[in-house]
């Protein structure tokens, strides 16, 4: 991209940043490009009023994504992924569709309000959908081609073992 705004040596690093790692958060972006926060906050601004990225709060952290590259959809999705705990649910889920609300916390070393607490974010994204079974709810993923298609295509911004185990197996399918 051949903008203005790029001519800064800082600002082109930090946009391509973004690019090559979307869903980016700024203390990522701080330990990444040994930028401060107040410079990186600066130059963020800039690209964000030039139009060249945009940014989507996940609710914990502000993401960074270059304009138009991601939709926002695939964004909300990516900001689940970008986290550990919700990741690991996903994949989870993605290996073992239909699983229990038990099955999953057998799998983790959770509470069952922090499942349940990670469940109703994931159904609110319509990332997880669930039904009920006879006694117990039943939790699957939405898209599943969806979904695998962003594990896949953003792995390299995520440092995951589980991950990596799940595109061994899901691409061998």
């Amino acid at each position: 991209m051949d903008h203005e705004m790029l001519n800064l040596s800082r600002r082109k690093m930090i946009f391509n940043q973004i690019s090559k790692y979307p869903g980016t958060y700024i203390r990522e972006m701080e330990k990444a490009l040994s930028l401060s926060i107040g410079d990186l906050q600066y130059h963020l601004q800039q690209l964000e009023k030039a139009d060249l990225i945009s940014s989507h709060d996940d609710g914990r952290r502000k993401r960074y994504f270059i304009k138009n590259e991601v939709n926002y959809f695939d964004r909300e999705i990516l900001s689940f992924i970008k986290m550990r705990t919700p990741r690991r649910i996903i994949i989870f889920l993605m290996i073992h569709p239909e699983s229990s609300f038990k099955e999953i916390l057998a799998e983790f070393n959770f509470t069952k309000g922090a499942l349940s607490f990670h469940l109703k974010k994931l159904i609110k994204a319509n990332i997880v959908i669930n039904t009920k079974r006879e006694k117990e709810m039943i939790y699957r993923i939405k898209d599943e081609n969806k979904i695998s298609q962003i594990l896949i295509t953003y792995q390299s911004g995520i440092l995951d073992e589980a991950l990596n185990g799940f595109i061994d197996i899901w691409t061998k399918l």
